[in-house]
């Protein structure tokens, strides 16, 4: 396992890390660049941080993803860390309708954000991800009483299916900030 893990780890930081802008990539599978069908696959999504979960990124690129991630205009958001960075121009704060992953917020991602940052020490910034997908959460409760699929990383609305059980993972979240 430990063989496979570390060609893995060595083709993802070799074809998907982009030195020019320090950040995870998607690649095309048939030449490993970073378009594909001639559009650029340089966008900034949520799955560019998850190297640092699987404990693939190296100290100075979780670093680097750190200052992406913390960066208000792109990444760092009031309910949680959004799929698509702000910045882009395709980003929308809305949750308008089923499976958008052009801005809203997941749970579940952000909490594999969250376990991330703890693998290389940023425990303060876990949990101030933590905090919010806690007031996301809370937001909702607050207003609706539900659990949602997605939630809006700016505005407290949604528009999302309700009551979704894999928002259980709040509970893990609350383990991992105030457990012992």
């Amino acid at each position: 396992w430990t063989t496979k893990f570390e060609k893995t780890a060595n083709l993802i930081n070799t074809y998907m890390w982009d030195k020019q802008d320090k950040f995870y990539y998607n690649v095309a599978m048939n030449d490993h660049s970073f378009e594909f069908e001639g559009q650029s696959l340089r966008r900034k999504e949520l799955i560019g941080f998850l190297p640092m979960w699987a404990h693939v990124a190296t100290r100075q690129q979780a670093e680097a993803l750190v200052k992406h991630l913390t960066d208000s205009t792109s990444f760092w958001r009031t309910f949680g860390v959004p799929t698509l960075a702000a910045n882009d121009p395709n980003y929308t704060p809305f949750v308008d309708g089923c499976c958008r992953w052009n801005g809203p917020v997941w749970l579940l991602w952000d909490y594999i954000v969250m376990r991330g940052l703890k693998n290389y020490g940023y425990d303060n910034l876990a949990r101030q991800v933590g905090g919010k997908m806690m007031l996301a959460v809370r937001t909702q409760l607050s207003i609706n009483h539900h659990f949602w699929e997605s939630y809006s990383p700016d505005f407290p609305v949604q528009e999302s299916p309700s009551n979704y059980i894999w928002d259980s993972i709040m509970a893990k979240v609350l383990i991992d900030m105030y457990g012992k």
